[in-house]
């Protein structure tokens, strides 16, 4: 398929629809269960208000910070409040930019990343506020203390530049240094397990498997390190479950002690869109 700007939208709109209605996605808000601070419709309209910023992303329009601030915004249309698909759309916007542009997805997306620039980074921050998100403290250019925002202007600190500081603790940071490498070895998963065992089962398999082999990194934020590698062993072992059972029982494990592996969501919605875009179909 040639990427044409709409049919780049349609896809960035899909993979976060195709993500948040799997189930049972341990933990995570999907079409049977809402969370205690947002529903199903809330991420419903999360990712339909954002559709027009893939659309202008896919033609080049706007720096990757001005976009995410722009998408952030457009929830204040439809009266969302707090955070939906914030970490989605770190993951997503740059992957939209590069799929709009000549060359291969995995050709342009370091390119894009590379001309990220330090009022990327400030708009990131600004973004960052406004959808309440929540991440690991750092010592360093804090999101929380608004004296990095100047600092990061004086050093002139690119948005990449602050994803490489945070590799270490934070998955989707980790991406963004890494080329979104492993979010590539996911969507060729997605491709080989939604094959295997239809749509829904594929996406909540390489879920449980993305989880299984790291700790998501909110959980580690909310929760602590101990607690996230339970998470991780605890998925491991639903996935000998063909039927899945064992996901949804986790699944209410998860929701009844308010613990929502995000980070892991995030990387499978970014993985689903490059999935579409190379081809994947329902």
């Amino acid at each position: 398929m040639k990427n044409y700007p709409d049919q780049i939208a349609q896809c960035a709109t899909l993979a976060m629809l195709l993500e948040l209605s799997s189930s049972p996605k341990p933990g995570n808000v999907d079409r049977c269960h809402d969370s205690s601070d947002a529903s199903f419709q809330h991420f419903l309209a999360s990712a339909v208000a954002v559709h027009p910023v893939f659309r202008k992303a896919a033609t080049g329009g706007n720096g990757v910070g001005q976009l995410l601030l722009e998408a952030v915004r457009s929830w204040r249309d439809w009266s969302l409040r707090g955070n939906t698909h914030f970490g989605s759309l770190v993951l997503m916007i740059p992957l939209a930019l590069a799929a709009g542009r000549a060359g291969s997805l995995e050709e342009e997306l370091p390119r894009v990343l590379e001309e990220s620039t330090a009022q990327d980074a400030l708009d990131f921050y600004r973004a960052f506020e406004l959808a309440e998100a929540r991440v690991a403290e750092v010592e360093k250019f804090s999101l929380r203390d608004y004296s990095s925002r100047e600092r990061l202007l004086q050093e002139q600190k690119t948005l990449l530049d602050l994803m490489r500081l945070s590799r270490g603790h934070d998955l989707i940071a980790r991406e963004w240094a890494t080329s979104y490498q492993r979010c590539f070895q996911l969507a060729s998963r997605l491709q080989e397990t939604t094959s295997e065992y239809g749509l829904n089962p594929g996406i909540v398999r390489t879920f449980l498997e993305a989880l299984s082999a790291e700790a998501d990194s909110l959980v580690t934020t909310k929760f602590g390190a101990e607690k996230s590698r339970e998470v991780s062993r605890k998925a491991r072992q639903a996935l000998e479950d063909e039927t899945l059972e064992a996901a949804r029982l986790l699944d209410i494990e998860l929701l009844e002690a308010d613990i929502n592996p995000g980070s892991t969501a995030d990387l499978i919605a970014a993985s689903l869109f490059i999935a579409l875009l190379r081809g994947l179909r329902l």
